[in-house]
């Protein structure tokens, strides 16, 4: 599905958008915006797993786990 936006910026972002971008504004404000919702997100996902306590020891102890149980498989 393609979406139209149109917005007002000044025309320092303009020229500074034109720089960054060459011919292809519009994609380079596309990328842009992807990038940042995915830093959001990765930085929600982050104070999550704090919150839950699933640290790097958390990780650790669950390998090890799983490890035992494979091993214990076989």
């Amino acid at each position: 599905m393609t979406q139209h936006l149109s917005v007002k910026i000044s025309d320092e972002l303009d020229t500074r958008i034109r720089a960054a971008a060459g011919d292809n504004r519009s994609q380079w404000v596309v990328e842009a915006i992807e990038d940042r919702l995915e830093r959001d997100m990765w930085a929600r996902s982050k104070e999550v797993d704090r919150l839950l306590g699933l640290d790097d020891a958390w990780l650790a102890e669950e390998r090890k786990a799983v490890d035992e149980v494979q091993r214990a498989a076989r």
